[in-house]
């Protein structure tokens, strides 16, 4: 019998397959499985049915392959785009439209080639089995989770390598394509009648007060908002983006005077402004086109043509968010015009947060950005390639001031520098933890009362989704279970320490979809409840590949071990961790071999952890106190009745 590989990108294709062709058909002994979502992979687990990941298929080599691809691919949409609004603002958009094109669709469609064109390099199988969607322009209104891309790619590469396809229809959903439609229509309605409620409301909620405008309550943004509203009681703050809805309404149409403002930006703008920006989307995207007529190559990637593809998502998805954006930015504009701010804060700079970094410039409103993110000088030119598009977002905006939370920032800069005025403050967003032993011990009795008195090794990554893959420099998802799995293979060895799994559920990967996708043992707890804070605070160590928890960690002084089992990336240099070298005590470590951990951790075990461990290994990692300012303080000027 021939042999063949079915692949399936999501827990449904593998219901449906089974549903048609039963069980017998998965589980041929001349039939190899491909799952790439996790989702489809806990199915196939807990069903004991054999499959392979995509860790086999895309390795270190993978990772470099696609992110040069994808520079090759975004250099000419970065250079050729020119979009502008009545307003003059420009680089939120361009780089809007850059960052989705990048991460939702020319990462994703590089990512999934490179797997199935190495699973059929390594498998040779005489024939395909993969799901076959239709979906039509109309359910591509935004940037969706789930496009079914899967069979283009399959069938482009099955006829260059001369193996039958067979495709088997899914079924489309449109029901609740519609309904979701329905639901994101009603909502904008609501948005424009609480914004001119809103606006209506403002002059009495102010009363003379000043205005702090902030982005968001993610990321402790809130804990630097509180520390501004404890320096004076005549502070108004004013939030744009919450993520609970109900709540949102309900505090936004609050007459209360005291209660923060929290406002909900409509993506309405009137019709002939909205015209206009929309025929200068689409002549941008008519320029792209003829440029790619004419050098189709670029759009290709291992005998793939991607150019229906991108182009595809550019009209039905990028397009109308950017319309969209564009309205939020109208609005946007309104309320700045409307409050007169004294100070805008914000965590991150994309897409209206973004513009809204233009717009202060414009309105000349001072504005500071407090970046979310971990940022270290690059290693290589590959991180140097990921770290340069993830800075855009994080640290070489508009704001007219940027906050340095770590040296490791300040030496991010100095390799690409910022046109924003540097104020060093030292951590912000990072959790602060409270290193004394009675504190710690209440809070380990609390968690981990089973395992009060042993040693806490503490995981906590940020793994990238197919849909928001960053190459080389964070972990795929299949990589980061494959991690967490060989921690858990060494810990279990080793009787007097507890790992704990810090995880946060999304809607790619469930807590029990998680729990079954990792190895059973006693010797690990998941926990994605309560406050990293209190997790730190027990950590005798953290595990990670690459996270903001590394720094957090270190401004703590809790050691990290930084672990690649594929020797790909170190994210802040430290020791090197191998029994043919000699190690030195430090705060930061690194093992780049899954051969090599156990022999890391009972090193750490035996030397770190018995150690007095001087003042000066972590000195690199925090600011002193005299280099440092508070930042209500900096700005106290902005809040004098007399400015």
């Amino acid at each position: 019998m021939s042999k063949s590989l079915i692949i399936f990108e999501y827990y449904d294709e593998a219901v449906s397959f089974i549903s048609h062709r039963g069980m017998d058909a998965i589980k041929d002994r001349n039939t190899c499985i491909l799952a790439i979502q996790p989702d489809v992979q806990a199915y196939l687990k807990r069903r004991n049915i054999l499959f392979y990941n995509t860790t086999r298929f895309f390795n270190k080599k993978s990772h470099q392959n696609i992110l040069l691809k994808s520079v090759e691919i975004i250099e000419p949409f970065r250079r050729l785009l020119n979009i502008r609004d009545f307003l003059g603002i420009k680089e939120g958009y361009n780089n809007a439209f850059i960052f989705y094109l990048r991460h939702y669709s020319v990462l994703y469609l590089l990512w999934l080639t490179e797997i199935i064109h190495n699973a059929i390099e390594q498998l040779k199988p005489e024939k395909i089995i993969a799901m076959k969607y239709k979906y039509s322009p109309k359910d591509l209104n935004s940037i969706l989770l789930k496009e079914r891309i899967l069979c283009v790619i399959v069938g482009q590469l099955a006829e260059q390598k001369g193996v039958q396809v067979q495709l088997f229809e899914g079924r489309e959903k449109r029901l609740e394509a519609y309904i979701e439609k329905g639901k994101e229509s009603l909502l904008e309605v609501l948005k424009k009648f609480a914004f001119q409620i809103n606006l209506l409301l403002f002059r009495h909620k102010r009363k003379g007060r000043k205005v702090v405008l902030y982005s968001s309550k993610a990321y402790n943004l809130e804990k630097v908002i509180n520390s501004f509203l404890k320096i004076s009681d005549n502070i108004l703050s004013i939030l744009l983006s919450s993520n609970n809805v109900k709540d949102d309404f309900k505090n936004t149409l609050s007459f209360n005077r005291y209660r923060n403002m929290l406002v909900l930006l409509p993506a309405f703008s009137p019709g002939r402004i909205r015209r206009i920006f929309s025929r200068e989307l689409i002549n941008s995207t008519n320029r792209l086109k003829g440029f790619f007529s004419s050098n189709g190559q670029i759009l290709g990637y291992k005998g793939v043509d991607l150019q229906r593809l991108i182009f595809s998502k550019i009209e039905n998805g990028i397009i109308p968010f950017m319309i969209n954006l564009y309205g939020q930015t109208y609005n946007l504009d309104k309320l700045l015009k409307r409050i007169k701010p004294d100070l805008i804060l914000s965590q991150m700079s994309r897409g209206i947060f973004c513009n809204l970094g233009e717009l202060s410039k414009i309105h000349n409103i001072t504005s500071a950005l407090i970046s979310h993110g971990s940022h270290v000088p690059a290693s290589n030119r590959y991180a140097d390639m990921e770290w340069g598009e993830h800075g855009l977002g994080l640290m070489n905006t508009h704001y007219k001031y940027l906050v340095i939370q770590s040296p490791w920032a300040l030496s991010y800069l100095r390799k690409r520098p910022s046109s924003s005025i540097p104020i060093i403050t030292g951590p912000l967003l990072f959790t602060e933890t409270r290193r004394d032993g009675y504190y710690k011990s209440g809070i380990k009795k609390r968690i981990i009362p089973h395992h009060y008195n042993k040693t806490i090794i503490l995981h906590a990554g940020t793994p990238k989704f197919s849909k928001g893959i960053r190459p080389y420099v964070y972990e795929t998802v299949d990589e980061y279970i494959e991690n967490i799995n060989s921690l858990i293979g060494t810990v279990e060895r080793l009787k007097e320490v507890h790992l704990i799994v810090r995880f946060r559920p999304s809607e790619y990967l469930t807590l029990s979809d998680f729990q079954e996708l990792l190895v059973k043992s006693s010797c690990y707890s998941i926990h994605s409840k309560g406050t990293f804070e209190d997790y730190l605070t027990i950590a005798d160590l953290l595990v990670s590949y690459s996270s903001t928890t590394i720094e957090e960690a270190l401004q703590n002084r809790v050691p990290v071990l930084q672990y690649d089992g594929h020797g790909k990336y170190c994210h802040i240099k430290g020791q090197i961790l191998d029994p043919s070298l000699k190690p030195e005590l430090d705060s930061c470590y690194y093992v780049g071999s899954e051969k090599k951990l156990s022999w890391a951790i009972r090193w750490l075990l035996e030397n770190h952890f018995t150690s007095d461990i001087p003042d000066n290994v972590w000195e690199r990692h925090v600011f002193n106190d005299s280099e440092k300012v508070e930042l209500p303080s900096y700005f106290s000027g902005l809040f004098l009745n007399d400015k």
